[in-house]
């Protein structure tokens, strides 16, 4: 990462964005509640209700027939309308942009630089290489990040891309004893052996990734649809990585991103929340993830 990108910069890039309209971020609200022993809280914002759906154009909400907006290289599916969402260049691979759609401040994409790179694909030592510098070079104020593998992962777009966010406070993988409350299989390790500044921590990391996801498509068994893609999402922060296997985007009715399956979801109004309360929250990422 360039060394001028701290976080301070990037408060200051994302708020001046915020101030031109060149990104949504809205006040939110939030709502905790705890679903037997498995604690959420819900984020109300309007700032994704023009966020563009798997399969959406890039626009969202626009005239298909209108000309496409410029994106970030000609494989690209994410929209790039303003040169400052750029933050930095990472290793020559990936690019480190403001989220368009945001619920937290700051909120980043971490893109592949070949714009031909898809969703669908495991993440490589590049992908991993590129959040570790992120996650080191953040740390004024802990991050974490998250892959989204596939529309059954719960992404929206095609160029391959992870995401950072602020690390929430208390996240369920923080304590070591196993969570019995947690609905869903997952797959854990802990780094508190691993520099993740150095290039034989990023391959380690890489190692243990690999390890996971096999163990993550073996939980899937048959419902897998092609064997080259394995749904899952991560998440990763300096501490610990965690892969979820995914069976399905939705359940009746209501999806779920990565922080969705770790209690932190993401809607646009209160009638989408009384639906994850009237199904059953441990229900949904039950029946999004596989059953513990």
């Amino acid at each position: 990462m360039a060394p001028s990108i701290s976080y301070d910069a990037v408060l200051s890039a994302f708020d001046d964005l915020v101030a031109r309209k060149s990104i949504y971020y809205a006040p939110r609200t939030t709502t905790k509640f705890d679903d037997d022993g498995f604690a959420f809280e819900f984020h109300i914002s309007t700032s994704l209700s023009k966020k563009p759906q798997n399969g959406d154009p890039v626009s969202g909400h626009e005239d298909p027939n209108a000309k496409k907006p410029e994106c970030f290289g000609p494989g690209s599916d994410i929209g790039n309308d303003d040169p400052a969402t750029l933050l930095a260049n990472i290793h020559g691979t990936h690019l480190l942009v403001v989220n368009k759609f945001c619920m937290f401040r700051p909120q980043l994409l971490l893109l592949t630089s070949d714009s031909y790179r898809r969703q669908w694909e495991p993440l490589d030592l590049d992908d991993l290489a590129a959040a570790c510098t992120v996650l080191t070079s953040l740390d004024a104020s802990p991050q974490v990040v998250i892959y989204n593998c596939g529309p059954r992962g719960g992404a929206s777009r095609q160029h391959k891309h992870l995401q950072v966010l602020p690390r929430p406070p208390k996240l369920f993988p923080d304590e070591q004893s196993e969570s019995k409350a947690v609905p869903y299989k997952y797959f854990l390790r802990y780094l508190h052996d691993i520099e993740l500044r150095s290039p034989e921590g990023q391959n380690r990391l890489f190692e243990i990734y690999r390890d996971l996801l096999a163990e993550a498509k073996e939980s899937l068994g048959g419902n897998l649809e092609d064997s080259d893609y394995i749904p899952h999402n991560v998440a990763l922060v300096k501490e610990w990585i965690m892969v979820i296997p995914r069976r399905s985007a939705d359940f009746e009715g209501v999806a779920a991103n990565t922080p969705g399956m770790l209690g932190s979801v993401w809607l646009t109004s209160e009638e989408e929340m009384n639906r994850w309360k009237q199904i059953g929250p441990r229900r949904v990422l039950a029946g999004l993830g596989v059953p513990a």
